[in-house]
């Protein structure tokens, strides 16, 4: 104890002559997380709880790039000591991705995801990150779907499932894209949303074919067509599906068949 509070005064002594570049008061200091862990007489969670409130009662609003450099390395500090600490990966996840810090909240996740097997929302958290910054859906999905066996309440099941659903569909092929999306279908007990799952999957398969169907017309006519109507004119099919969800098929710029919602509207 007296040699760590020895180096704990040579430390503050050499820290105040340093200039300070960030702008907020509670994160002037940050020190080795084993000098952390001796001033809390060595318990490791006492030295997380203390970091964390230091993150609490940060202003967010007043701060600057080299704050929330300062805030992410606490936060690391805080999963290492403590990983399960509830506080700190829901602040993670709040704030420091939108801050430029997205890999010391991946990592606050991912420590917080193992430590709380019981607890489904760390991994939410880190499955949309990689689908939302990293532009990975396929990563993303495959971590939610990690996470609905740790959901105790059916609702919240489907509505991970639900997610996850939707960010296969923009990650994968569409035909591979169906079969997983029928897969999760089978693995859900029977009732109304393993039929929901089953009209994503058929609708899926319905856009892959008229995607087939431009292809062919492409082929045939040297160009591609200026609407879906133009496929059935043409004898490729005998009429244009209707969409099971109400959204809807049209045409992108390049005359590639998609689900109307991702044009805002779309060509007919």
């Amino acid at each position: 104890m007296l040699v760590a509070s020895l180096a704990y005064l040579l430390a503050s002594e050499a820290l105040v002559q340093k200039p300070r570049t960030g702008t907020e008061a509670e994160f002037s200091v940050r020190l080795p997380v084993m000098a952390q862990v001796l001033m809390s007489l060595g318990d490791r969670h006492l030295a997380a709880n203390l970091n964390g409130f230091r993150v609490l009662v940060a202003e967010t609003a007043r701060m600057g790039k080299e704050d929330y450099a300062i805030q992410a390395g606490l936060q690391r500090d805080i999963s290492w000591l403590n990983p399960a600490h509830e506080d700190n990966y829901y602040i993670a996840a709040a704030i420091l991705p939108w801050g430029g810090q997205l890999a010391a909240t991946q990592y606050v996740l991912q420590r917080a995801g193992e430590a709380r097997p019981f607890d489904w929302l760390p991994l939410f958290h880190l499955g949309f990150n990689y689908y939302h910054f990293y532009r990975n859906p396929v990563k993303g999905a495959e971590i939610l779907l990690s996470a609905v066996p740790r959901a105790t309440d059916q609702q919240d099941q489907w509505a991970l499932q639900n997610i996850a659903a939707l960010w296969i569909e923009r990650g994968y092929r569409l035909a591979d894209a169906a079969g997983r999306v029928e897969a999760m279908a089978s693995a859900a007990p029977p009732g109304g949303f393993r039929k929901y799952l089953l009209v994503r999957a058929a609708r899926l398969r319905e856009l892959d074919r008229l995607r087939g169907l431009a292809r062919q017309y492409q082929q045939q006519y040297g160009h591609a067509p200026a609407s879906l109507d133009e496929l059935v004119r043409a004898g490729l099919t005998a009429s244009i599906p209707t969409d099971p969800l109400g959204v809807g098929f049209s045409l992108d710029a390049r005359g590639e068949p998609v689900f109307r919602d991702a044009l805002g509207g779309g060509r007919q």
